[in-house]
């Protein structure tokens, strides 16, 4: 994530910074969302996210979430869920 112009830090996305509130109250696996989760956050089906992380050749999906391959399931951490989240709200904001 870029740096703030006023800060030298890198911005950090936290659960509390979001309008309207996440959803989400209690993580499954502590620092990291599961697919199902990022789904219900944004309103869209699990398959959706998935081809977010994997990519779509078929479709032109690009892959655009990084994720961690946990047996069948996979993972998403903390900062790069809150991001994408972040991202997809301001995208169908409007």
């Amino acid at each position: 994530m870029p740096n703030s112009l006023a800060t030298p830090e890198p911005m950090v996305l936290r659960p509390s910074d979001f309008d309207p509130p996440l959803k989400r109250k209690e993580p499954t696996i502590p620092g990291y969302w599961t697919i199902e989760e990022i789904a219900n956050e944004i309103g869209v089906t699990p398959r959706r996210v998935r081809y977010d992380i994997t990519g779509r050749p078929e479709s032109n999906i690009e892959p655009s979430l990084d994720a961690y391959r946990i047996g069948k399931s996979l993972l998403v951490a903390d900062p790069n869920a809150l991001e994408y989240i972040q991202k997809w709200r301001k995208r169908y904001k409007s």
